[in-house]
C-alpha cells in the first residue's frame, strides 16, 4: 500500500515539474533577446551601421533640401551635409547638431547667380517650417551679377587695392550742371597781344595743377589790344580785383618828314633847332621861318611861336614885324588833336629835335574785366586773387565724363549702400562730399530680401571677385523658400 502511493505521487508531480522547465526556458530566450536588442541598440548609438545610417541621411537631406527653396527657385541643387555625428540618436531626438547647406546658384535679393552657405545648429523641424536654433550663413554675389539700378549708367565692380569697393561709371554731361571750377592763369605780355597761361585749376576743393588737368583748363587764351603809335608798347599787365591793369608806356615820334606840307594853304616846310619846330613858309611874297615851341595841353598839341624869322633879323611874337607875320597864319593850324588815350595815360611831355617832333606816354590803364574774351562754353566770371586771373565757370564740359567711386559697402538693415567716400576724376581723388555737392547724385543703395525673425545681416566684405554678405541669427524658424527669397 505504502508503495503504491509513492508510485502514485512520483507520477503525479512529473507534469509540474516538465511544464517549470519549458517556461524557465522561454524565459531564457526573451532574456537573451531583450539583452540583444539593448545591445544592438546603444550599438546603434556608439557605432554607425552604414545602410540605416545612409537611409537615415538621404531621408533627412531630402527632407531640408525641399524645405530650403521653392521648386525652380534653384539652378543648381542644393547640397545638405548632416554633422554631428552618428545621425540615429539624432533621427530618434528628432534634433539634428548641425546641418550645412549650400545652394550654389540662387537669385537672392535679385541678383542672379548668387551663392547660398550656411551652417546651422540646433535643428528641428516641427510643423509649419524648419526650427534652427543658431545660424551663420553667407551669400556671394559676383560683381558681374550685380545690378545697375534703372535709369542709371552702367556700373562696372571692382576690389580696390585697399581692399574696399570701386565703382568705374560714366557720369553723364547733365548730371555736371553744377559743378564750379576756377581757373587761375597769368597774365603775360607778347608785343600788343595779352595772353593768359593757365597755372591750376580749383574743383571740388582741390588745387590741381593745369598740366594734370589740360582738358579741362585748356591752352592758353590770347586777346589782341589796342594798337599804340610807334615808340609805345604795352609794359605791364597785372590781374586786380578792380580789373586788368595794363602799363603803356613810350615815346611816340612825328618824323619832320611826315607832318603836313599845305598848312592854312600854303605850302611848309620843317627844321628844327635849339629845341624849336621851324615852320618854314611865306608871307606877303617874303620867305621867313616861325620857330615854335610844342606845348601839350591835355590831348592837344600846340605849336606856340617863340620867335619870327623874316628878312634876315628874328622878332619876338610882340613885335609889330611878327604879328603882322603871324597874322596872316590861322592859330588853329598852329594846334593838333592827339588821339585819345586809355584812362590812366596821358600825354606827359613833348620835345623836338632833328628826329621830329617827340611825345612822352606813360600811364597804368584799369579795364574792366568785361573786356575779356568769353571762352566757348558755360558762362566765366574773371577776377583776380593773388596777381592771378581767376575764370570761374559753372556747369560741366558738355560731355560724359569716366569717374571712379571709392568706398566701403556696409548694410543699414535690410539695405546694401555702396555710397563712395571717394571720387575719382581726371586721375586726382576727391571726397565724395565735395564732388556730390555738386554733381547730380547716383543711386547707391539696394535693397536686399527680408530675412525671417532671428536673422539678421551682419555685414558685407569685398572679395576679389564679389561681395560676401554675413548672416547670423539664433532661434529661427524657416518658412519654406525663406532662405531663397521666397515663399511656397
Amino acid at each position: 500500500m505504502t508503495m503504491v502511493e509513492t508510485e502514485t505521487r512520483t507520477e503525479a508531480h512529473r507534469p509540474l515539474h516538465s511544464a517549470r522547465g519549458t517556461r524557465h526556458k522561454w524565459i531564457a530566450i526573451a532574456a537573451t533577446a531583450l539583452v540583444l536588442l539593448l545591445a544592438l541598440t546603444m550599438l546603434a548609438y556608439a557605432v554607425p551601421l552604414p545602410l540605416l545610417d545612409g537611409y537615415l541621411r538621404q531621408q533627412i537631406v531630402d527632407r531640408v533640401s525641399s524645405q530650403v527653396a521653392c521648386p525652380g527657385a534653384a539652378a543648381v541643387a542644393t547640397e545638405v551635409t548632416v554633422g554631428g555625428g552618428t545621425l540615429v540618436p539624432q533621427a530618434l531626438r528628432q534634433n539634428l547638431s548641425e546641418v550645412k547647406l549650400t545652394v550654389p546658384d540662387a537669385t537672392l535679393s535679385g541678383v542672379p547667380h548668387a551663392r547660398f552657405t550656411a551652417t546651422m545648429r540646433d535643428v528641428t523641424q516641427p510643423a509649419g517650417g524648419t526650427h534652427v536654433g543658431s545660424m551663420d550663413a553667407t551669400i556671394a554675389v559676383g560683381f558681374a551679377n550685380l545690378p545697375t539700378p534703372k535709369g542709371t549708367p552702367k556700373r562696372t565692380f571692382h576690389r580696390a587695392g585697399d581692399g574696399g569697393l570701386s565703382v568705374d561709371v560714366t557720369m553723364p554731361a547733365d548730371a555736371a550742371d553744377n559743378v564750379q571750377a576756377k581757373l587761375f592763369m597769368k597774365m603775360r605780355l607778347r608785343g600788343e597781344t595779352a595772353q593768359s597761361v593757365p597755372e591750376r585749376l580749383e574743383i571740388f576743393g582741390k588745387s590741381l595743377p593745369a598740366s594734370q588737368v589740360g582738358d579741362l583748363a585748356g591752352g592758353v587764351r590770347s586777346q589782341q589790344l589796342p594798337h599804340l603809335p610807334a615808340g609805345v608798347t604795352y609794359n605791364s599787365i597785372t590781374p586786380r580785383t578792380d580789373g586788368v591793369h595794363i602799363g603803356i608806356g613810350g615815346v611816340s615820334v612825328n618824323a619832320l618828314s611826315t607832318l603836313p606840307t599845305d598848312v592854312g594853304g600854303r605850302t611848309v616846310s620843317y627844321t628844327a633847332a635849339n629845341g624849336l619846330l621851324g615852320i618854314n613858309t611865306t608871307a606877303i611874297g617874303v620867305p621867313l621861318t616861325i620857330h615854335t615851341a610844342p606845348v601839350l595841353s591835355g590831348g592837344t598839341l600846340n605849336l606856340e611861336p617863340r620867335l619870327v624869322h623874316i628878312l634876315g633879323g628874328d622878332h619876338k611874337p610882340n613885335d609889330p614885324i611878327a604879328k603882322l607875320v603871324l597874322g596872316q597864319i590861322n592859330q588853329e593850324d598852329l594846334k593838333q588833336t592827339l588821339p585819345v588815350l586809355p584812362s590812366g595815360v596821358s600825354y606827359r611831355s613833348v620835345s623836338v629835335d632833328a628826329q621830329g617832333i617827340k611825345v612822352v606816354i606813360g600811364g597804368v590803364t584799369t579795364q574792366p574785366f568785361s573786356v575779356l574774351k568769353q571762352p566757348p562754353g558755360n558762362p566765366t566770371v574773371f577776377g583776380a586773387e593773388g596777381g592771378r586771373l581767376t575764370a570761374t565757370a559753372t556747369g560741366g564740359s558738355g560731355e560724359a565724363t569716366p569717374v571712379v567711386l571709392y568706398g566701403r559697402p556696409v548694410i543699414k538693415g535690410s539695405t546694401l549702400d555702396i555710397a563712395p567716400d571717394q571720387v575719382e576724376m581726371f586721375g586726382v581723388r576727391f571726397p565724395a562730399a565735395n564732388v556730390l555737392s555738386q554733381v547730380a547724385p547716383q543711386e547707391t543703395t539696394y535693397e536686399l530680401q527680408k530675412l525671417p525673425a532671428g536673422l539678421i545681416y551682419a555685414g558685407v566684405d569685398v572679395q576679389p571677385n564679389g561681395l560676401l554678405i554675413r548672416l547670423t541669427g539664433q532661434d529661427v524658424t524657416l518658412q519654406r523658400g525663406a532662405l531663397t527669397g521666397g515663399s511656397c
